[in-house]
This record gives structure tokens, C-alpha cells and sequence, in this order.
């Protein structure tokens, strides 16, 4: 195709989403108690109605379709289907096959996640994802899923981005149940994590044997600020730090995991300089990188890092699925050119040899970005607060291009 890159035949264009962002009154989570808490969100936002997805999934499965997505990403919400320990809520359940059907007559496969930040009320009081129940917990959960609604999935993704979700929580404390600098806390609950994903694993081949498992992993790139052995080291362990997860006496890296596919999203990147008056950051400055533009979030993004992410897991072997990348801004003109550089460099690493079978967009609406409220705009289409009126943007319209041709600009 003269002046395009054309992709694989059967390449998966969809986008992302989590149920908490977009379906609104998801009161039963640790999600919705940390929003009551004054100052914890931003302008005091909630998600009290969010986007209204939950009533409104058909029309919105409807832009999708009028996207030219042939997939979509989407998460249910275990303190719905689960409102108290072993209790299962069959509306709730239904509910879900309704989402799932309605996405799979419009063919559109959809990627199912099973936890996306999110969790029940009484798991969380247990002590949630630092319990040692929490792996047996989470697998009652998704057998019960597994047995409901695996006919309807396309692809399971088991865990949401481990590593963002522990050091938001236990490290960060932007997220439930926000702990500041609790490092055992955030080891306990990644080792649980990967202890939970594997017994995910097991059962949904068990009773899906022919759906691929799963989860996507966050790589946010860390950069040495020199050339420097000091600097290098530095951004050597601001890597493995964020990467890995415990296996045993060792930590191994999150993609290396037990999966049928390798999940990957990317957003961002720093640069990280060595320092000896920085002993509470392990002697590491972490700074945005130097020329590249800042987004609404704060962070530094290049749709050119995203070859180089995708070419690290050449070595896998495994199909691999961008599960997010976007872009934060308020300006649509910068969303588009962002968009359309990130998909030359995911063809740039299938041309180098990386098995990539999807891209997923996040998101296709503007919604609840936990923490920073409304304020964050990723979405393809705008969404009205005052009315919920949905807009494709311009960018939805480029992205619908693209995924109907099956090919992005060379140029």
C-alpha cells in the first residue's frame, strides 16, 4: 500500500478501559471509600457517575464499532459480582454477559481483565492484595467467572499492571490503601499478585483451554541521564525495581511470568541520575527527560520509546498485545500526531522481528482517571459532564481510519 504501513492480516485494533473509570456507583469497592476521603481526588471528583457505562456499554460498544475496532479491552468488577466473601451476585453476573454478548454480536472480540486496581469492600478489610488469603480469594473469583462467562472471552487478562498498582499503594499511597514508603508492603503484594495471577492461570486453562492468558505489565522506561557507570547503575536499578515481582528467594521480571501472551502498556519515561544526597530514593534523581514534551499527567512521553519497549520482549517468544498507550492532553492535534507515531513504532517492531498482534488504545472515553478526577483527557471520544454526551474527536476518527485499513502513514 503506496505511503502506508500495512500490519499482520488478523491484527486486533481496539481500545482500553477499566469498569471503575467508566461504569459509575461502584460503591462496594476500596475505590469508592478512598473518594470519600476530602483531598484525596482531584477538585473533589468521583466516580459516582463516571461515564454511565454500565447503563450506556451499548451505545458506547456502538462507537467502538463505528471506530473500526475489531477488539476491545475491558474489566468487570469483582465487588459487583462478589459483594461479600463466597457470595455471588447473579444480576450482577448477567449484567456481564449482557456487556460481553452485546460486544461479541458487533464482532468485537473482547479482552477480558479480571482485576484492574479495584477490589471488594471485605477484601480489602481482610487486608486485601498484603493477606496471605488474597491468592485463594482472588481464585474463587475467577472460577466462578471462568464457569459464568468464559464462552464470551477472547482473551483473558488476569491482572492489571501489578507493579503500578502495588507502588501507587504501598509506596506512593495514591492509591487504596495509600501507605507512603512501605517497601515490605509493596514486596508482600506483588509476591501475592503473582501468586494470584498463576492460580488464575491454571484455572482458566483448566476450564478455557483454547483462550489465551495473560496479564499486562506497566513498563515505564527509566533512562540514565549520562553515559556515566554512576548514572547507568542508576537507571539499571530504577528499572529492575519497577519490573520485577518475588519468585521465591529471588525476583524475576513480570513479563517472564506464566502467560500465553506478554501484556505490555507504556506511557512514559525518566531519566535517572545517580545521587549520594538522596538516600531515602536509593541515591537515585528520577527527573522527566530533557526535550520531551510534558503531558497533562506531568510525565514525559515519546511515541518512539515504544519500539524499543516492544523489542525487549523479542526474546520471549510469545505473542505479544499493547494493552495501553495514549497520550494525556487537552490538545487533539497532539493526540493524533502521538497516535499515529506510537502505531509506525509498534509496526517498526514487528518489522524487527516482535510478534505483535494488538493495539489497545487507551481509552476510547474520557472518564475517571482515579486520583487526578476528570481532569485527564485520554480518551478518542469526549464525553460532557453535564450531559454525558458523547463526541468522537478527531483522533477517533484518524484511529478508525487506521484500524479500517489495517495500515498507518509511513510519514
Amino acid at each position: 500500500m503506496a505511503g502506508r504501513l500495512k500490519f499482520p492480516e488478523g491484527f486486533l485494533w481496539g481500545t482500553a478501559s477499566a469498569a471503575h473509570q467508566v461504569e459509575g456507583d461502584n460503591r462496594n469497592s476500596d475505590w469508592w471509600q478512598l473518594e470519600l476521603e476530602p483531598g484525596r481526588i482531584r477538585d473533589g471528583d468521583t466516580s459516582l457517575v463516571a461515564c454511565d457505562h454500565y447503563r450506556r456499554f451499548r451505545e458506547d460498544f456502538g462507537l467502538i464499532r463505528e471506530l473500526n475496532n475489531n477488539a476491545h479491552r475491558l474489566s468487570i468488577e469483582w465487588a459487583r459480582i462478589e459483594p461479600r466473601p463466597g457470595e455471588f451476585d447473579a444480576e450482577q453476573i448477567e449484567h456481564y454477559r449482557e456487556v460481553l454478548t452485546a460486544l461479541r454480536q458487533l464482532g468485537i472480540a473482547p479482552m477480558l481483565t479480571l482485576h484492574h486496581f479495584t477490589s471488594p469492600l471485605w477484601f480489602a478489610r481482610r487486608g486485601g492484595w498484603a493477606s496471605v488469603e488474597a491468592p485463594a480469594a482472588f481464585e474463587r473469583y475467577v472460577r466462578r467467572v471462568a464457569d459464568e462467562l468464559g464462552e464470551l472471552v477472547d482473551l483473558w487478562c488476569t491482572i492489571n499492571e501489578p507493579n503500578i498498582y502495588a507502588a501507587q499503594g504501598w509506596f506512593n499511597g495514591e492509591f487504596p490503601p495509600a501507605h507512603h514508603g512501605d517497601l515490605p508492603g509493596y514486596y508482600r503484594v506483588l509476591k501475592h499478585m503473582r501468586l494470584a495471577h498463576e492460580r488464575a492461570y491454571r484455572v482458566l486453562h483448566a476450564r478455557t483451554p483454547e483462550r489465551p492468558v495473560g496479564l499486562s505489565f506497566h513498563k515505564f522506561l527509566m533512562l540514565p541521564a549520562s553515559r556515566r557507570d554512576s548514572d547507568v547503575g542508576a537507571a539499571m536499578v530504577a528499572q529492575m525495581f519497577i519490573d520485577r515481582w518475588p519468585a521465591g528467594l529471588r525476583t524475576e521480571p513480570i513479563v517472564a511470568g506464566l502467560a500465553d501472551y506478554v501484556g505490555i502498556a507504556h506511557y512514559w519515561a525518566q531519566v535517572c541520575t545517580f545521587n549520594p544526597r538522596r538516600p531515602q530514593d536509593a541515591f537515585i534523581r528520577r527527573e522527566n527527560v530533557p526535550g520531551a514534551i510534558p503531558t497533562d499527567m506531568g510525565w514525559t512521553s515519546d511515541p518512539a520509546w515504544l519500539r524499543p519497549v516492544l523489542n525487549e520482549l523479542r526474546d520471549l517468544g510469545k505473542p505479544v498485545y499493547v494493552t495501553e498507550n495514549g497520550i494525556s492532553t487537552g490538545d487533539d492535534g497532539v493526540r493524533q500526531e502521538y497516535l499515529t507515531a506510537a502505531l509506525r513504532s509498534v509496526h517498526g517492531a514487528i518489522e524487527d522481528g516482535v510478534d505483535v498482534r494488538g493495539y489497545f488504545h487507551w481509552t476510547l472515553l474520557d472518564n475517571f482517571e482515579w486520583a487526578h478526577g476528570y481532569a485527564q483527557k485520554f480518551g478518542l471520544v469526549a464525553v460532557d459532564r453535564s450531559t454525558l454526551e458523547r463526541t468522537v474527536k478527531k483522533s477517533g476518527r484518524v484511529y478508525a481510519e487506521i484500524a479500517g485499513s489495517n495500515s498507518v502513514p509511513a510519514a
